[in-house]
């Protein structure tokens, strides 16, 4: 007869409950992680817009005219003009990896996610007062008349205004 007091190895019960305290942390997590993701990813894009700002910014001072193209620009980050973003934004545009656009227009420039849940939403900036919006600032931005909620959800952002078809919001 086999002594039961030393069997070794756990129970059907005991591995469910692992299983489910592990599903139930996940659950928690991934929403979090999530968007620890796309804001890194916006990081980036407030990068590149603030860079693409100073460099118009420079051109203007240097030629008294605003640049018409991103070649004129004194950047070096990999896009390539998108004659299709061109036409659909009204002003040169150019893309990085399929994944990030920059504009570059007289009204304004900026930098959009252009895949993902937050498609159509970044950073730009007004070369004008307009409204609410102020000349030089960098704004959250939900382009393409698309509620993303990239702003509110991400940044907690006070919308400030629509200008360029995109609503506007001030990152606190």
């Amino acid at each position: 007869m086999k002594n039961n007091c030393c069997k070794k190895g756990f129970t059907l019960i005991e591995l469910l409950v692992v299983v489910l305290i592990i599903g139930i942390l996940a659950a928690i997590a991934l929403p979090q992680y999530q968007k620890a993701v796309w804001k890194s990813r916006a990081a980036e894009l407030q990068t590149i817009a603030a860079s693409i700002i100073k460099a118009r910014e420079v051109y203007l001072l240097g030629n008294n005219t605003s640049p018409a193209h991103f070649d004129e620009l004194d950047l070096s980050f990999p896009c390539t003009v998108s004659p299709e973003l061109t036409a659909a934004f009204g002003s040169e545009t150019c893309a990085r990896d399929g994944k990030i656009a920059s504009v570059l227009g007289s009204d304004g420039v900026g930098t959009i996610f252009l895949d993902g849940p937050y498609a159509y939403a970044g950073f730009g900036t007004v070369n004008a007062d307009s409204g609410n919006l102020k000349k030089g600032v960098l704004y959250c931005g939900e382009f393409g008349g698309q509620d993303v909620h990239f702003c509110d959800k991400l940044f907690h952002g006070t919308y400030v205004g629509d200008a360029l078809g995109a609503k506007f919001y001030q990152m606190p």
